[in-house]
């Protein structure tokens, strides 16, 4: 059976792999985690992953900057794990993003492909609207409104999924 794109979240990070195993976030992100997590775990639901149009150029990012890069799901907390189990250390070895979630790749499509997140915001909300909207991310991931849904599931369903 064909998996159909469901995105309802968007998280950013500064890379992204069809391998990709956890998402990570910052501590003050936990609030915003643990309401995915609860959205999310167990549904068809799923978590773009966005990659900052200002990444810094260590994180070798390329290409990928700007764009919504692919699509995880969520996948249950294993018994006996937390999310501080689900870190990603920064370039230097320090914990920037202590707080995670186990997940599964789900779309990881050619970087050239992937949907400019400026321009649907852009479309939707109206010229200079980006910062704005991408600020939300100082709080972690967020619940995507109806109209971006609508627009990066159609984006994804012309992909083929991984799983």
């Amino acid at each position: 059976m064909a998996v159909a794109p469901d995105i309802r979240w968007v998280s950013p990070h500064y890379g992204f792999s069809a391998d990709c195993a956890h998402i990570g976030a910052p501590a003050n992100a936990r609030k915003a985690l643990m309401a995915m997590s609860a959205d999310l775990v167990g549904s068809s639901g799923m978590v773009g992953v966005y990659i900052p149009e200002g990444t810094a150029d260590v994180y070798q990012a390329g290409g990928m900057k700007g764009r919504i890069v692919g699509a995880v799901r969520l996948l249950p907390m294993p018994p006996g794990k937390r999310i501080e189990d689900y870190f990603y250390n920064d370039w230097d070895g320090s914990r920037r993003w202590p707080i995670g979630w186990p997940c599964q790749a789900v779309y990881a499509p050619p970087i050239a492909e992937c949907p400019a997140f400026r321009e649907h915001v852009e479309t939707l909300f109206g010229a200079g609207s980006f910062g704005g909207y991408v600020g939300q991310f100082q709080q972690g991931p967020f619940l995507l409104d109806a109209a971006m849904r609508e627009r990066l599931n159609r984006d994804f369903a012309g992909f083929t999924p991984l799983v």
